[in-house]
């Protein structure tokens, strides 16, 4: 899979999708460090070096490399001010599958930013990459994670009991296709 070196930044009404740049460390460092928000995150809390490492690895990694996850800041559009990220991978086994997980600082939830983001990063995975599948994968307690990602359009096609942080959970894969995307325009 090839991503288009100018892939990011990317607009829309009141975001922009790019790349973390060294301004983002405090709000990156505040929101990974809450516990709220990282409850149902499959990443741990970090040191503010270790939250500076990886804003400086996410400045020049490059994008869509399978395997490897990369994140996307997601900020505000006037201010440019961090508000979260989304993370994807491109699949091993097969290039044509992203696996996506997002994450918003606490205070800018249920505004709408998620859906936003997300839909205009969906358009863009299957608009100018050879993306024919995305996957996002939640916890069942994680009611507004589910219903951001029905509202997108994606499909609950898996339940798997797993553990999770050292506790056992039931895990829902939701999927979207490129033939069956069908992304909700209401916010």
């Amino acid at each position: 899979m090839s991503f288009p070196i100018d892939i990011l930044p990317q607009l829309t009404d009141r975001l922009i999708l790019r790349r973390f740049t060294d301004v983002d460390l405090d709000s990156f460092f505040a929101y990974r460090n809450d516990f709220e928000v990282a409850r149902y995150q499959s990443w741990s809390t970090l040191s503010r070096k270790e939250a500076q490492v990886f804003i400086d690895e996410m400045k020049n990694a490059m994008i869509g490399i399978p395997g490897e996850w990369f994140q996307v800041a997601i900020a505000e559009r006037q201010s440019n001010l961090l508000l979260g990220d989304i993370g994807f991978h491109v699949h091993k086994e097969n290039t044509s599958t992203v696996e996506i997980g997002f994450t918003l600082d606490r205070s800018k939830q249920g505004q709408g930013y998620a859906l936003e983001a997300l839909q205009a990063f969906i358009y863009l995975l299957f608009d100018v990459t050879d993306t024919n599948k995305i996957i996002g994968i939640t916890d069942a307690r994680n009611q507004p994670s589910i219903k951001l990602l029905r509202r997108l359009g994606m499909q609950l096609v898996q339940s798997d009991e797993v553990e999770f942080k050292g506790e056992l959970c039931i895990e829902h894969t939701f999927e979207m296709t490129k033939e069956n995307r069908v992304i909700s325009l209401v916010s």
